[in-house]
């Protein structure tokens, strides 16, 4: 049989993390003991450290400091490893989603260069007959690719940099009951930038 006993709410806290939420409680020490009957034992022990990115180098000192098989230390990235995995194949899916659509616009600029190339072609001819070289003249055509490359790239650049500092800054609400989190997570790597 399942316990119950009556406790007094004196405060609800809000994690942002809808497992957490649903499912922990904070109770003092020797009450929750008397509730789960366990005596003086405890089951676990939860830390919180002042830079999240150093858990998994902190949880590794405390399982060496312990020294003990019979007690798991676990860093807050374990717990969430089918999380981590899951953003970890999306990342892959939009790479090369990404990679696509950049491969399909690179197409676009040349099937459009080839096709001003011929609509040129008497503008072309009139500056062979000026005395210019093809060399010129392919270099004119190479530059203006370029620059419409160079236009685009810098455009969505600049547009996907201030979509994700406003997702980043404002956020962006999510069902929580469904993707385990409130918001969507943005983090700018500039490398990947």
């Amino acid at each position: 049989m399942p316990r119950s006993r009556p406790f007094r709410v004196a405060g609800i806290f809000y994690s942002g993390m809808y497992e957490y939420d649903m499912k922990l409680t904070y109770v003092g020490l020797e009450p929750a003991q008397r509730f789960l009957g366990t005596g003086d034992a405890i089951s676990g022990i939860e830390a919180r450290v002042d830079d999240v990115e150093q858990a998994p180098g902190i949880a590794a000192a405390v399982r060496s400091a312990l020294g003990r098989g019979d007690l798991r230390v676990r860093d807050w990235q374990e717990l969430n490893s089918r999380l981590f995995g899951a953003l970890a194949l999306e990342k892959l899916a939009m790479f090369i989603a990404l990679g696509i659509a950049i491969l399909v616009a690179s197409f676009c600029i040349a099937g459009t260069l080839t096709l001003m190339v011929q609509e040129k072609g008497r503008e072309i001819a009139i500056l062979k007959a000026m005395g210019a070289r093809d060399r010129a003249i392919v270099g004119v055509f190479v530059i203006e690719g370029g620059l419409i490359g160079t236009l685009g790239a810098a455009l969505g650049l600049f547009l996907g940099y201030m979509a994700c500092f406003a997702a980043e800054h404002f956020g962006i609400r999510m069902n929580p009951e469904v993707y385990y989190i409130d918001r969507l997570p943005v983090h700018v790597d500039s490398l990947e930038f």
